[in-house]
């Protein structure tokens, strides 16, 4: 069940890797940007959560909670992010529930496809960039999904990858 634009977005009530409390319904008034993204090891995903970290201020700025959700367990996001403070909320849903109230897929083929659209450019450039790389821990098939909520709860933007790195342009995030 994949998730359209104009519909409400799933509520969810859970708790950030730190222990603190997050819910949809908490940041009413405000829009939310959730991006799933696969594992904490997965230098495709370092690659865009740095892109997006060279943005947080415009997200501040617009008034835009990011939320970023991993698959990993929420001690490997803590070894990723280093003990060092970040202006986005971080989630580990090991246990894939938000992944599955937002229909985030896994797909083989989808991953293959990933090859011919420079995944390994991708790869080698979000390689450089980890501190120290954590432990893979989630599905290497997992593709990553991106949705931006209204003030009203509303979807304004629902992206299901097409391959691995197939992100919406950040510009589109922070204009929407």
């Amino acid at each position: 069940m994949t998730l359209h634009v104009q519909q409400t977005a799933p509520d969810f009530n859970i708790h950030d890797v730190f222990n603190n409390n997050i819910s949809l319904s908490k940041f009413k008034g405000k829009k939310v940007y959730l991006a799933f993204m696969r594992f904490v090891g997965c230098p495709v995903c370092n690659l865009r959560l740095h892109k997006l970290l060279n943005h947080a201020p415009t997200f501040k700025q617009k008034n835009i909670e990011v939320v970023i959700i991993y698959e990993s367990s929420a001690e490997n996001v803590r070894i990723y992010l280093n003990d060092e403070t970040y202006p986005f909320s971080f989630v580990a849903d090991p246990e894939n529930k938000l992944y599955n109230s937002y229909g985030v897929q896994k797909s083989f083929g989808k991953l293959l496809m990933s090859l011919f659209k420079g995944m390994l450019a991708k790869v080698k450039a979000g390689e450089k960039l980890f501190k120290k790389k954590p432990e893979l821990d989630g599905k290497v098939t997992r593709m990553e999904a991106e949705f931006l909520i209204n003030k009203n709860g509303k979807l304004v933007i629902a992206h299901y990858a097409s391959f691995l790195g197939d992100n919406v342009a950040i510009e589109k995030i922070l204009n929407e």
